[in-house]
């Protein structure tokens, strides 16, 4: 096995920090939700370590490229349905529809990371929104989460690079403070029922 190296290899390495945040937020956490949301953030940032860390063949590599993809939508979807307060079944309906439109896209040969980070961006700016309009003392560590995975996203946006860390290294560590975030505040709301 031969491992990447520079950027690659340390996006690697932060994938594995999100990894192992996300294993024990999902062994430790009772809500349905974000137990499913934790174990979403397991497998995307495995996938995320392996495709970063290994050097592998090109079909290889696009083929978890698409697990990553489709794990990623998933996840957000997840997320997205714990504060619209849907159900299990429409985080699947969700995934589907979003999955379906991306792979139409790339096989028209269309600009399908556009429409990936249109997705993102709204799901996120959904969840803030009805983070403030709930309260934002009520939520304050998921109101806080949320902001920094935004400024995290926004440095992925504009290739930030920063010591031994590029764009995807430096949103890694956002997504995992974030991460940390949500886990006290699902630990808060559980200590304030």
């Amino acid at each position: 096995m031969i491992f990447t190296r520079g950027f690659e290899l340390t996006t690697s390495i932060t994938n594995i920090f999100i990894f192992i945040f996300s294993l024990y937020g999902y062994l430790k956490i009772k809500n349905k939700r974000w137990n499913f949301f934790f174990l979403c953030m397991t497998i995307d940032s495995l996938l995320g370590s392996i495709v970063h860390g290994i050097v592998m063949s090109q079909a290889i590599n696009n083929l978890l490229w698409v697990f990553l993809v489709i794990f990623f939508i998933i996840t957000l979807s997840t997320l997205l349905c714990i504060y619209i307060n849907l159900k299990m079944k429409h985080i699947i309906i969700l995934s589907l529809i979003m999955t379906f439109i991306l792979f139409v896209e790339i096989f028209y040969n269309l600009n399908f990371i556009f429409t990936f980070t249109m997705y993102v961006l709204i799901s996120i700016l959904l969840i803030l929104y009805i983070i403030i309009k709930d309260g934002i003392k009520k939520h304050k560590w998921f109101f806080i989460g949320i902001i920094i995975l935004l400024i995290g996203g926004f440095l992925m946006l504009g290739k930030v690079k920063w010591w031994i860390l590029n764009h995807n290294g430096i949103c890694h560590i956002f997504i995992l403070i974030t991460l940390i975030c949500f886990y006290i505040g699902i630990k808060d709301m559980k200590s304030n029922e």
